[in-house]
């Protein structure tokens, strides 16, 4: 692997070199992912199959954190043997572009942070990317990307997210499968490629074009997004390149340093497109855009600790963002978190242990403007359905319950929304996702 720069650029410590990119038939693997999503969806086990499934799951947190742990001196063998749900989504996401994408960040030492605080979270595969899909594409909370003004995307609107869950339209059938996500096409890989070959090229206002032909036909690649990011970053439009960069980084995690230094004909040109950021840190101390994107670059080159104190720079300056405090709690060195203790089951409160059967009915709720619908059936299926403005989504599955923690996973198996639950009377409940702000009070469910 190549050398990535150093702390500090200005040293000399340059990246060596690494081949560059083999354009060579770019975009003649275009897997049929409607086809994939539509056999998995057709293979999957049956509902009771599956609730039986879940529940295990959730019975055997204890176990699981335990094996986690005894795994955590050896963190690659961790993460090879077990697949983390961004993973199976970037799978699903990433695959069609081929040789040139080598994979994403390595964890830090805060990584497991969602984890070592909530057991349960551990059986069920879940991250914090995971967590920010499921609570932006269920409409659980509201999306804000603080980088991004009228204009200020550069031509693109990145005031919504770019995840996209299963999920059918309110009026579809009960029975209708998820509608398939915009596919890569051969007129949006093509000019991908070709921006690719500009931006090596140095030019980068023409990548910047063929971007834009590309995000007609692949709205929501986090690729494509990520590399605009970059472009808008070697165009020193740093409020623009955080603004992509926010809104790929609450997706997933971002490239690993193969990835991105491949780009370039010439890493020299990446360090000192790096050095020119340095500087507009320096003299703007108080921007948070600037500080977000040097903690992206830092992170992505391996300087976990820089990453670290540039996202804590910027969540002083913003307190309140939720993914700054998941980047500062993933990348927080190890002497900064405390060392995780063996697992416990989580409290019951005033000795409440859910049942099925209470939680079987039609439940509403409301919460700054949005409405949420949740059915639960006593055969284990659920159906979620949220309106905000004039967003209407549904999401389908199957739910089980352990202790105080109710947990709802899509047909496919793709996401998961874990919660913990406080029935206030048989009529009405207090409903939390896991790894929501302390201070949230969630959602207030009552049954029609």
């Amino acid at each position: 692997m190549a050398n990535r720069p150093g702390a500090d650029i200005g040293t000399g410590n340059r990246p060596g070199r690494l081949p560059g990119l083999d354009d060579a038939g770019f975009g003649s693997r275009l897997p049929d992912q409607g086809a994939r999503v539509s056999d998995r969806m057709a293979d999957r086990p049956s509902l009771d199959d599956r609730r039986t499934n879940l529940s295990d799951r959730m019975a055997n947190r204890g176990d699981w954190q335990e094996n986690r742990q005894d795994r955590l001196d050896d963190r690659q063998e961790w993460r090879d043997q077990n697949r983390e749900d961004w993973q199976n989504w970037a799978d699903d996401k990433l695959d069609h572009h081929g040789d040139w994408y080598h994979g994403s960040w390595y964890p830090g030492a805060g990584w497991g942070y969602m984890w070592d605080n909530y057991p349960l979270a551990s059986a069920l595969g879940l991250t914090a990317w995971g967590l920010n899909r499921v609570g932006y594409g269920w409409g659980y909370w509201g999306y804000s990307n603080p980088y991004y003004s009228d204009g200020g995307g550069y031509g693109y609107d990145y005031s919504q997210p770019l995840m996209t869950s299963c999920a059918v339209a309110e009026t579809a059938p009960q029975d209708a499968q998820p509608p398939s996500q915009p596919q890569p096409t051969e007129a949006g890989m093509d000019a991908f490629q070709a921006a690719r070959s500009f931006f090596r090229n140095g030019n980068y206002s023409a990548a910047l074009s063929k971007l834009d032909t590309t995000l007609e036909t692949m709205p929501n690649d986090a690729a494509v997004h990520e590399f605009r990011s970059l472009v808008l970053f070697a165009l020193k439009k740093y409020p623009e390149a955080a603004a992509a960069a926010y809104a790929v980084l609450s997706t997933g995690p971002g490239w690993d340093w193969t990835t991105m230094v491949s780009l370039y004909s010439n890493p020299e040109t990446y360090t000192e497109q790096f050095q020119a950021l340095q500087s507009f840190v320096k003299e703007n101390p108080q921007s948070p855009d600037g500080h977000f994107l040097m903690g992206y670059h830092c992170q992505t080159m391996g300087h976990g600790k820089i990453a670290w104190q540039e996202y804590q720079a910027a969540l002083q300056l913003l307190p309140d963002d939720k993914l700054l405090k998941q980047l500062v709690a993933m990348n927080a060195p190890a002497n900064k978190t405390d060392e995780p203790s063996t697992p416990q089951p989580p409290a019951i409160e005033n000795g409440q242990t859910l049942k099925s059967d209470q939680l079987v009915g039609h439940w509403k709720a409301t919460d700054k403007g949005a409405t949420f619908s949740l059915d639960l059936a006593e055969n284990g299926g659920f159906s979620w359905t949220f309106a905000r403005g004039e967003k209407t989504q549904s999401v389908k599955g199957v739910f089980a319950v352990d202790q105080n923690n109710l947990a709802l996973e899509t047909d496919d198996g793709a996401e998961t929304m874990l919660a913990e639950v406080e029935f206030l009377d048989p009529s009405k409940f207090r409903f939390k996702m896991v790894g929501d702000d302390q201070k949230s009070s969630g959602l207030l469910f009552t049954k029609n």
